[in-house]
């Protein structure tokens, strides 16, 4: 057991805090940040129960009292001693521990947050991209697109493009990383037939921003590390923003 880790909540908490091994779970309960209704998760269950339920678990955190008898004094050398410089580790001082925030555990951080970190960087620059160029390829024809007319579609395909790009950034908004294949073979699209358009209308410029937008797009939905998605995001955001104060001033 006290090797195990353990993730814990509060009845009214949807935030799960963790991982903590035994010995901080003790003296979360020793300074009240834990009692016998916090929930804990059981992995062996596959679900969140009352620490009192485990009586091991619940024997270990709240010891049964012992009577204690006084006995004379002695003087007994101590090797923990307190200085004044020493400052008291707090419950916040473990949790930061516990995360990998502090000088000491920088280095043993759980990658897993990293990556949950790098992959929302990834969708939140995905979803702006889709968006934006969504808007520059449909507003300047939304006379069009709202007229509904498929045949007068046809002379402006772009509007097609530009209505995948928002119903794609209507899939990201709703937090479906399940759409990221169907993105990456857009950002392809895109940058292929806005490319080849935007060249042989002699805006070279703005072919640069298509495919900064399009290869950004791309890699902002594979990359898991934060300086990656950062790089991802600065491309597919400043492509995109490009092509729209192109289209937009056209």
């Amino acid at each position: 057991m006290s090797n195990q880790e353990y993730y814990i909540r509060k009845l009214e908490e949807n935030e799960a805090r963790g991982p903590f091994n035994m010995e901080q779970l003790t003296s979360l309960a020793e300074n009240g940040q834990v009692d016998d209704s916090t929930l804990y998760y059981d992995a062996a269950r596959e679900e969140w129960s009352p620490v009192s339920n485990d009586k091991a678990l619940f024997d270990t955190l709240f010891p049964a009292k012992k009577n204690l008898r006084v006995r004379s004094k002695e003087n007994i050398p101590t090797l923990n001693t307190v200085s004044v410089d020493d400052r008291p580790i707090t419950v916040g001082d473990m949790l930061a521990a516990a995360d990998g925030r502090t000088e000491e555990t920088k280095d043993h951080a759980d990658p897993a947050i990293a990556q949950a970190q790098a992959a929302q960087i990834g969708l939140y620059s995905a979803l702006a991209c889709t968006v934006i160029c969504g808007a520059a390829f449909t507003l300047p024809h939304i006379a069009l697109v709202l007229s509904l007319d498929l045949g007068a579609m046809l002379n402006a395909p772009i509007v097609f493009l530009g209505i995948l790009f928002l119903a794609l950034g209507i899939i990201l908004a709703l937090g479906s990383t399940e759409a990221y294949p169907y993105v990456r073979f857009t950002a392809m699209l895109s940058l292929g037939f806005v490319g080849t358009l935007l060249y042989f209308d002699g805006h070279h410029f703005p072919v640069l921003s298509a495919a900064s937008a399009a290869i950004g797009l791309y890699l902002s939905t594979i990359l898991i590390n934060i300086p990656g998605a950062m790089l991802a995001a600065t491309l597919d955001l400043l492509g995109s923003v490009g092509l729209a104060v192109h289209y937009f001033n056209s």
